[in-house]
């Protein structure tokens, strides 16, 4: 259940978006809203990277969060206020740690710095270290926002990979808050797939499983996904398709109208985060639907040392 959602905001009609997003997915009886601005210091700058609609002062700031608080316990949410001095990444991080959050969400425009590879300005920073997960909206979602009250499909991108599958507590729980139904997707690249890059994708059929082994692992594999689903009462489908994954995705998201994408971002270094993090770019810049979006860690087994081995249970 997610019962404590951080949402920071920086005067920006940009930032405030957000909310209206995830209201579909939070309700006044399961969650707690904590909202929290960065005020710029004479020595820190508020941020390079904010929009330049935003409030330049921090009275304008403040009037916004209030604003905004007011208009949250109108609807009957439990609404706190918190206001820091210092640059917004590492106040945004500090304070989700403090407050023990379950929830990071704010909006991203993806234009500046790393931007044009990963998340770009404070929501990539955020993104990249938060511990809990965070519940992104890209530009392609601001523009509107579903009517249905509730969502109706939750897609969950796998790869076959623990790290990936670090996802699927998270869908499994915002499924079961909201009823509804989780898309699992597994995207096999095929040789073409690196000659071609128009992004072109197609459904596995029954023939194609029987004739390419990596499609019948696929299948299987999802396969086993559902059953995990479903064994915690979550409706599921499965979907395992040709292409590029990125495209494959994005173009998924449109065909099913997904109401949000639950993916990790494996938070590794070197050439894996590239990689993988060039998927998710893509799938950002793509999106008309907000991301829920976590740093993959799967547990490991290590041993102490000392008098007596003691195995403990270690993450990275």
């Amino acid at each position: 259940m997610i019962k404590r959602v951080l949402i920071p905001l920086d005067g920006s009609k940009l930032a405030e978006q957000v909310i209206c997003h995830l209201l579909r997915f939070a309700t006044p009886e399961q969650s707690e809203l904590l909202l929290m601005s960065a005020l710029s210091s004479p020595i820190l700058p508020l941020s390079e990277h904010f929009e330049q609609n935003a409030v330049p002062n921090g009275n304008g700031v403040c009037e916004q969060v209030n604003a905004v608080a007011k208009q949250l316990n109108q609807k009957g949410f439990k609404v706190a206020s918190q206001f820091i001095t210092g640059r917004p990444v590492e106040s945004i991080l500090l304070l989700a740690e403090e407050e023990l959050v379950d929830l990071i969400a704010m909006s991203t425009h993806g234009r500046t710095g790393l931007g044009r590879m990963l998340l770009g300005s404070v929501a990539e920073g955020v993104v990249r270290n938060a511990r809990p997960p965070v519940f992104l909206v890209p530009p392609g979602a601001l523009v509107k926002v579903k009517s249905d009250p509730l969502p109706q499909t939750i897609l969950l991108p796998l790869d076959g990979t623990p790290l990936a599958e670090t996802a699927i507590p998270v869908a499994c729980q915002l499924a079961q808050n909201t009823g509804a139904i989780v898309h699992l997707v597994r995207v096999v690249e095929s040789r073409d797939t690196h000659k071609k890059l128009t992004g072109e994708q197609k459904n596995i059929d029954s023939d194609c499983v029987e004739e390419q082994p990596l499609t019948r692992q696929a299948v299987s594999y999802l396969e086993r996904m559902k059953l995990r689903l479903q064994l915690t009462g979550v409706e599921s489908r499965s979907q395992v398709v040709m292409g590029n994954p990125a495209d494959a995705i994005a173009q998924i998201i449109h065909t099913e109208s997904a109401d949000v994408v639950v993916m990790s971002t494996h938070g590794r270094s070197g050439v894996e985060r590239m990689v993988h993090g060039s998927v998710v770019s893509k799938v950002i810049s793509n999106a008309i639907c907000p991301l829920i979006l976590m740093r993959g860690k799967v547990p490991v087994d290590v041993y102490e040392r000392g008098g007596d081995a003691q195995l403990v249970t270690s993450c990275y």
